[in-house]
């Protein structure tokens, strides 16, 4: 009942904006990670120096289980923006993969109670991320909302 409940007001809603890549590291695991898959602090930082030439503000927050978190600001709306990484497990490439750009807009905890002020894949930073992601010259850029 409750996860139908959660899913029909919409306690929260990502885009994920997917490409694939061998970039950035997905093959060394770092002495500070929290678990073996937290891949993703060179790509935040690519990622949030490119982004002000699209006219997003942006900054890398921290590491979290699953990836790395940053912020985004674009019409003065603030975005969570995460970055999680899976390589293809190719030895002869092994840092080829598919990285995710997750965007999550801020909203007032009314907000997500009501289901209110969501993203949308109409939302304009989308289309920086993925002009941004295009324009590096990475491969299948995608969004999924």
């Amino acid at each position: 009942m409750l996860r139908r409940w959660a899913e029909h007001w919409g306690r929260f809603v990502i885009i994920d904006i997917t490409c694939r890549t061998d970039r950035f590291n997905l093959s060394i695991v770092g002495p500070d990670f929290i678990n073996d898959c937290c891949f993703g602090e060179d790509f935040s930082r690519w990622l949030v120096a490119a982004l002000p030439a699209a006219g997003v503000q942006a900054d890398v927050i921290c590491m979290e289980d699953f990836g790395w978190a940053n912020q985004a600001e674009y019409q003065g709306i603030t975005y969570l923006m995460c970055v999680a990484g899976n390589s293809d497990e190719d030895p002869q490439r092994p840092n080829q993969g598919e990285w995710h750009v997750m965007l999550e807009r801020q909203r007032s905890f009314a907000e997500k109670l009501l289901g209110r002020n969501r993203i949308s894949r109409d939302d304009a930073i989308v289309d920086r991320v993925v002009a941004t992601l295009r324009e590096a010259g990475y491969a299948d850029v995608s969004v999924e909302a």
